[in-house]
């Protein structure tokens, strides 16, 4: 276990944005977790993966950084994966093993542990999917828990973990189908890969998209109009209205408060053109919500995690 006083955290985020911190601690195994518990610091704790979905501000408490990159391939099919894998590390090793079932994350940032708790999915495919179990421990009241899938509590981009945010996941066991020829894998995976940088700004940091899809049975009558109108509905995995195609509607593409940028190539991205604060992106986050909020009558609902002293 690694302790640190007053550490910068823009050098942990996909933002290369970050405040300070009043400890910044690295836990590698079960040891670290048990050597922690017994600190009993009274601080508020926020667990940072691998720090490409956050925007953090300065923050009075603990940035507990866990390194669990155990992979270990227990039999045909399933695989227990510490929680720090990162999603591309573990695509790379089930292909490899004709592992099939996570091809449609070609190019998804992350670590395992961050998609279990965002209920990560795209193109079709969902993490949550592969999920046979969870293994976790409550940072507050020291309970330690095996959750099966149906205990994960997995919603649209949201799970147990995301709304009961005290619990550390340290591994899951995940199953996939075998047998699979490994270069037809690879082909769909490098698909995905080819897709996000032709339709991502993965030249600027950003912390993918910064706002979930909206639900089509929940928005406005003329949202929908326009949506169906325009041909911008689609499953994910049920019927959504992308939040890109209402940004852009909204005339905010490239919209700019400071360094920070509504990106002109994916309109629900904010990037970083070099000097952005914390300030000047959660500034056009509130900028955004409030425009789309009066234009179209809907609640937007961020995606990303904020975390900072307010």
């Amino acid at each position: 276990m690694k302790i640190y006083k007053n550490k910068n955290l823009s050098e942990f985020t996909s933002f290369k944005i970050g405040g300070n911190t009043k400890y910044f601690i690295e836990i590698e195994n079960l040891k670290d977790v048990e050597k922690f518990l017994k600190m009993n610091l009274d601080d508020k704790i926020f667990i940072l993966g691998g720090g490409t979905n956050v925007l953090i501000n300065d923050f009075d408490g603990i940035i507990l950084k866990p390194k669990f990159e155990e992979i270990e391939n227990l039999k045909d099919g399933i695989l227990k994966i510490g929680s720090s894998v990162l999603v591309s590390e573990l695509l790379e090793y089930a292909i490899n093993l004709g592992y099939q079932g996570l091809e449609w994350a070609g190019g998804l940032p992350g670590t395992v542990g961050g998609a279990i708790e965002g209920g990560v999915g795209c193109f079709g495919g969902e993490f949550k999917n592969l999920i046979l179990e969870v293994e976790a421990i409550n940072l507050k009241t020291k309970e330690y828990r095996i959750f099966k899938k149906e205990e994960c509590e997995f919603e649209y981009r949201n799970s147990f973990f995301r709304k009961n945010s005290g619990w550390l996941i340290i591994s899951c066991k995940l199953i996939f189908n075998p047998g699979h020829n490994i270069e037809d894998l690879r082909k769909i995976a490098e698909e995905k890969i080819k897709y996000r940088k032709e339709k991502h700004p993965l030249e600027y940091p950003n912390a993918g998209s910064v706002f979930k899809n909206y639900p089509f049975d929940i928005a406005s009558k003329r949202v929908k109009e326009l949506a169906l109108e325009k041909n911008k509905v689609k499953n994910d995995p049920f019927p959504v209205i992308p939040m890109a195609f209402l940004i852009s509607e909204a005339g905010l593409k490239g919209k700019r408060i400071g360094d920070a940028q509504i990106s002109e190539k994916h309109s629900n991205f904010i990037i970083n053109l070099g000097k952005a604060r914390f300030e000047d992106v959660y500034n056009l986050i509130e900028f955004t919500k409030k425009t789309l909020e009066d234009k179209f009558e809907i609640s937007p609902e961020v995606e990303i995690r904020i975390i900072h002293n307010r």
